[in-house]
């Protein structure tokens, strides 16, 4: 299959100029032309250094290969995930979803054999934490006391929930950007989106604190038999 012309462009224009430095352990491009999502994507590079190379390419993304090796075991431990700004999932989702541009150290090889591999620790920890905090949330978005608390549980609630029904198909879960194309991808039937439209629908209710709490024990419920 051949390269989207985003990727191709960050392969002849970007890491043309890299792939020599025996620094760079391998590179890969990740993003939604890749995906089939839009015409963007994005290089990362990963070095064999201590600290990213103070001349680094400024159109590229760079991260050492231990930081990188850091991130893959958080997940493998059940960690790295619990908030949608948490880099573990976001990085190594990314990485998942991508291709590899240069692997001349073979590490990237191993580390998409890992990936392949899902993590059963964060299958387990993201349905067990759904399952936990179900009720609580449902408390706390009755009991919002304004937008700002509102949003703010819905947001971190809604990225729990999406991470284990995810990881339950054996997938990283690659945040609200392309969500609904993602779901619509990975997951079968509208019982799931269909819950989650009755969350919004009674966060704008006039009778939010009497509908909300309900609706969000119906989509933890609904994530929970998907899982």
């Amino acid at each position: 299959m051949s390269l989207p012309n985003a990727v191709l462009r960050l392969s002849t224009d970007v890491l043309a100029d890299i792939n020599d430095d025996e620094r760079l352990a391998f590179a890969y491009a990740h993003g939604p032309a890749l995906s089939g999502f839009g015409e963007e994507a994005e290089l990362v590079c990963v070095w064999e250094t201590a600290e990213v190379p103070a001349d680094a390419s400024d159109e590229a993304v760079h991260l050492t290969v231990t930081h990188f090796q850091d991130l893959l075991d958080q997940l493998g431990r059940g960690e790295g995930w619990r908030n949608p700004s948490d880099e573990a999932l976001h990085i190594i989702g990314a990485f998942a979803e991508g291709t590899l541009l240069a692997d001349d150290s073979e590490l990237g090889s191993k580390a998409r054999a890992e990936v392949t591999e899902f993590p059963q620790a964060l299958a387990d920890a993201s349905r067990e934490t759904v399952a936990a905090e179900a009720d609580l949330l449902a408390k706390r978005l009755g009991d919002a006391a304004d937008s700002w608390d509102l949003a703010e549980t819905l947001t971190s609630g809604l990225h729990r929930a999406y991470v284990a029904l995810f990881a339950a198909g054996g997938y990283f879960f690659p945040g609200h950007t392309n969500r609904a194309d993602f779901v619509a991808r990975y997951l079968l039937g509208d019982e799931v989106p269909e819950a989650e439209a009755a969350v919004w629908d009674a966060a704008r209710s006039e009778h939010r604190a009497e509908e909300l709490p309900d609706a969000w024990r119906k989509l933890a419920r609904v994530v929970l038999d998907n899982c």
